[in-house]
């Protein structure tokens, strides 16, 4: 088995190669583009010139790219073309960076601009001995502004007052509002400010999440006609199967109706709301499709080159109506993910298809540790192999530039990037970062966490007061509070296909049992006692 398994890493024509700028400039404007141009400018060889020519290229910026042009350069340029005409009398200091002045710096700095006859919103509400108190008086757009810019100890220590009604209703017309609700929601500290959103109200211009956790925060409150009344807004927000479930399954859990239920019953997305569902009325789980085929070689296609996907991204965009040819194509082991990527994209997302690709990269792991590293792969790149996210996470574990090099240097090895486009590179690096996550971790659901969202974040997560403690909603209302929405999202859809994934490697699991085990701490990690 180990022979056969080398024999099949060494046959990927894996594409890792430095490319030069004609290279880079005949390639489609992509993340995976943008991922080039990092490694491009990031070598010591490329010319300052070169660098910059590359950096015009970008589709968006991002940290990893800035820091290697200033590097390169001394300077970061501007890529935005558009002429934002400013008022010249307006002194720009951002909420964030006057969060981290004294009071009395802030004040000194907006006596000076008053003298040279500019003005501050910022200074102005900052440097105020009330500073919650001249916000409220502010514009609803300067208010969002301000209070979604400073940092979350500032906003603890001066802005946990209760919002008016007179200043609710003109918030909840204002689209940053939005951003303000998330914020004060998933920050317990903010009580205050927290007491204040349990209002009753017919309609508002808010868009779904803020509804919803609108709603989540009137049963932190213990109102369940206030969080009843918003979830009937947020209903009619939103046409997306997955939050219409998330809305049934709350409606069920406040009235405990099971006409609830039974229209989950009916809902084509698998995620942890239909699969509860089904554990309570006691129907098995949906059938899925679990395709398998022989090794073919895909002529003019190579598996571990970004740019070939990108390609291919392309032409799906362009002939929407060719899917189903197009995925024969692909019918093949090898490139089994792309073939289900076509399908579900062909089915409009409501046939789901549950691939086990490259088996052999999982030889000897347990049916958990199996099930787990398909549950994540199917989230973080639905198993494309030379995946590329905005901050360059890649492959099909989706796995950081700095993460690939910390874990190749325990293994005591050196690894270019590139390589971990190998889907059986990928496997194996995801593993063995998984088995560090396990000395902490050993709920699929806060691995997940881990996994998306760092150790870090998670530790803090799970040592919060509030979070995953009993409760009459627990532990689906801590599960909607996590203040970082993509983890949050993320670990709900890992949980839900590794369900799926370990029932379908012959395992016998239901995702109620995973989920009454959330609060117990011995049963799902080492950081809380």
């Amino acid at each position: 088995m180990k022979y056969l398994l080398l024999s099949l890493l060494l046959s990927l024509n894996l594409w890792a190669k430095t490319h030069n700028l004609k290279e880079i400039e005949a390639m489609p404007s992509s993340y995976a583009r943008d991922y080039y141009i990092w490694r491009f400018i990031s070598e010591k060889k490329t010319s300052k010139k070169e660098a910059l020519q590359a950096y015009k290229l970008i589709k968006r910026e991002n940290y990893k790219l800035k820091k290697a042009i200033h590097k390169k350069l001394g300077y970061t340029p501007h890529t935005d073309k558009k002429n934002s005409k400013r008022d010249p009398k307006n002194f720009i200091i951002y909420p964030a960076t006057a969060s981290k002045k004294s009071k009395k710096e802030l004040k000194r700095l907006y006596r000076k601009i008053k003298k040279q006859g500019k003005y501050s919103d910022t200074l102005k509400v900052m440097s105020a001995d009330e500073p919650f108190k001249v916000l409220s008086k502010q514009k609803a757009s300067i208010q969002c502004y301000i209070f979604n810019g400073v940092t979350s100890k500032y906003r603890k220590k001066y802005f946990n007052k209760a919002f008016s009604p007179q200043q609710l209703e003109l918030l909840i017309h204002e689209k940053q509002f939005n951003q303000t609700i998330y914020k004060v929601v998933t920050t317990h500290a903010l009580q205050k400010i927290k007491e204040s959103l349990v209002f009753l109200i017919k309609d508002n211009n808010l868009n779904f999440e803020s509804n919803f956790l609108l709603a989540m925060n009137a049963l932190e409150f213990k109102n369940p006609e206030v969080a009843l009344n918003f979830l009937k807004i947020a209903r009619r927000k939103t046409d997306y199967q997955k939050k219409l479930d998330q809305i049934d399954f709350w409606n069920y859990l406040i009235t405990k109706d099971k006409k609830y239920l039974e229209q989950l019953l009916k809902s084509y997305d698998i995620n942890i709301y239909t699969l509860r569902a089904r554990d309570i009325l006691n129907k098995p789980y949906p059938k899925v499709v679990i395709p398998k085929f022989p090794f073919k070689k895909i002529e003019g296609f190579d598996i571990t080159n970004p740019i070939d996907w990108e390609k291919l991204k392309i032409e799906m965009k362009k002939n929407p109506k060719n899917l189903e040819k197009l995925a024969q194509k692909y019918k093949s082991s090898e490139t089994l993910g792309i073939y289900c990527y076509i399908k579900e994209k062909e089915s409009k997302y409501k046939t789901p298809y549950y691939p086990m690709p490259y088996p052999i990269a999982m030889y000897g792991l347990s049916k958990e540790r199996k099930a787990l590293l398909y549950a994540i792969a199917k989230q973080e790149s639905r198993f494309i192999p030379a995946s590329v996210s905005s901050a360059y996470a890649l492959g099909m574990m989706q796995i950081m530039p700095f993460l690939i090099k910390h874990l190749s240097k325990e293994r005591g090895k050196k690894i270019d990037l590139d390589e971990i486009f190998n889907p059986y590179t990928a496997i194996n690096y995801a593993n063995q970062h998984l088995n560090y996550l396990n000395k902490w971790l050993y709920h699929p659901l806060f691995i997940a966490y881990a996994y998306n969202g760092g150790i870090g974040f998670t530790r803090r997560t799970l040592r919060s007061s509030h979070l995953f403690k009993n409760g009459e909603y627990e532990p689906y209302l801590s599960m909607e509070l996590i203040d970082y929405k993509e983890t949050r999202e993320y670990g709900k859809r890992v949980l839900a296909n590794y369900v799926l994934y370990l029932n379908l490697l012959g395992g016998q699991i239901k995702v109620s049992d995973l989920l009454k085990s959330l609060v117990y701490p011995s049963q799902t990690d080492r950081f809380r006692k």
